[in-house]
């Protein structure tokens, strides 16, 4: 039988594991939405740039230009692509 000490002292033991599992659970969580939320930000940033560089293509009158081949970019590529450089052709050859 434990004494009443040791009871005590198991009770805390256990309070204090249970506390710092809810507390490491929600560190976790709100580490994992951090990552999630910096991600985000890249991706958003990345997309960003890509449109304004797009925007600066337009500008220059390059847009429908392919990059790589001199080509013109397909009408239905650079709507699915808005931000593309290249046709699919050159896109395909990799």
């Amino acid at each position: 039988m434990l004494t009443e000490g040791e009871q005590r002292l198991k009770d805390i033991e256990q309070r204090l594991r249970g506390s710092h599992s809810a507390s490491f659970s929600e560190q976790a969580v709100e580490r994992e939405g951090d990552e999630v939320d910096e991600r985000l930000e890249e991706s958003v940033t990345r997309e960003i740039a890509l449109i304004r560089f797009a925007l600066e293509r337009i500008s220059s009158g390059e847009y429908q230009t392919c990059s790589s081949c001199g080509e013109e970019i397909n009408e239905a590529r650079l709507k699915a692509l808005p931000y593309t450089t290249i046709c699919i052709n050159c896109a395909e050859k990799g």
